[in-house]
């Protein structure tokens, strides 16, 4: 056999290994994932003189893109359980966008279909076309952008139905993640008693208080320099709370900085709160903060809306969490943003069933 033939026959052998690998593959945890991934590039590093460089970075991309396909659309399936219609077509929704983001990784096809869901598409044409420019002068923020998911949507309040706005208004809120207090603006036409504000970031802190006296709110809320999560410790300032409040200020909160955190639970011993609506968006944080609150939860049975978009334990770990933990609730999932092509402000919307 020629030297040449040699070559193609081990060429085709390492194709026909890797696709192996891709077929066959079970996809139920991300470390199979990686642990295949891994094989693959040990396959392509042993015969590395027979396989052109292009030809071998593409091959492994495009399996690695169709195990992390098959292991995405699983776990959104799992989300889909009791789902309605509207729910399930912003996981339609969901899923394109984190297969389009896969596909133009490692290709130049770019030719898919990313439009809203219709319902969404009507409350963007109703924010870009006058919603958002009243709310612009309506609101002040010392230059910060007003986003929809807070005077849009309320973080799901506005469109939600009069029993659930009821439940709520003779009961607390809890804001976590209250930024620079852009919240407490919209959330305290909602409540009759007190919007607990947690943040804990030192330029957000600062822009709060300046925040509530441009816009006239005295009372009704209560701010509470704490991070939330798990458990009760002190730990440094994540990367991602940095990013998510990047302005400048006389104080910066250095990345090393050690942040007192607390428990929505120990935090409803400590405030005696009785609680109808907590809205949470934490920069990734999110599971952590839920398990930290499902006493709370379960005793109060409040309305909630959870930012589930930074993270992946956010986006697949908690419905399934609240659903083992929780006796008859209702989920929903929510488009709070109006950036086509992405995520953010992805919410699941919860409340008890006795509500529908």
């Amino acid at each position: 056999m020629k030297k040449s033939e040699k070559k193609f026959l081990v060429y085709l052998m390492i194709l026909s290994t890797i696709m192996t690998i891709g077929m066959y593959t079970t996809y139920q945890r991300e470390e199979e994932i990686v642990s295949n991934i891994n094989t693959i590039g040990k396959i392509l590093m042993l015969y590395r003189k027979y396989v052109p460089d292009h030809m071998a970075s593409r091959q492994a991309s495009v399996i690695r893109s169709e195990m992390f396909h098959e292991h995405v659309k699983q776990k959104l399936d799992q989300l889909r359980l009791n789902l309605d219609k509207a729910s399930n077509e912003v996981l339609d929704y969901v899923e394109k966008v984190i297969a389009y983001e896969e596909v133009k990784r490692i290709s130049s096809f770019e030719n898919l279909d990313l439009m809203f869901p219709l319902d969404h598409q009507q409350h963007e044409k109703n924010w870009k076309e006058r919603e958002q420019q009243e709310a612009n002068k309506k609101y002040n923020l010392l230059g910060c952008l007003l986003t929809p998911e807070v005077f849009y949507f309320h973080h799901g309040l506005r469109f939600a139905s009069q029993k659930i706005r009821d439940y709520i208004k003779n009961k607390d809120i809890l804001d976590c993640g209250a930024f620079v207090g852009d919240s407490v603006l919209v959330l305290k036409d909602y409540t009759d008693k007190t919007i607990f504000c947690y943040e804990f970031y030192k330029p957000c802190l600062e822009k709060f208080h300046k925040v509530m006296k441009l816009n006239h709110i005295a009372f009704g809320y209560k701010l509470i320099p704490l991070a939330l999560g798990e458990s009760v410790k002190n730990a440094k300032v994540s990367n991602e709370s940095i990013m998510a409040c990047p302005f400048e200020s006389s104080h910066k909160q250095p990345k090393d900085d050690i942040v007192s955190v607390t428990t929505i639970d120990e935090e409803a011993k400590r405030h005696n709160f009785k609680v109808g609506f907590i809205k949470v968006d934490v920069e990734g944080q999110g599971f952590k903060l839920i398990k930290g609150a499902i006493n709370t939860i379960k005793n109060q049975r409040p309305v909630l809306s959870i930012g589930v978009y930074h993270s992946k334990d956010e986006l697949f770990e908690i419905k399934p969490f609240l659903e083992k933990n929780l006796d008859n609730y209702v989920f929903e999932f929510q488009l709070q943003s109006f950036e086509e092509g992405d995520i953010k402000e992805l919410a699941l919307f919860c409340y008890p069933r006795e509500l529908l």
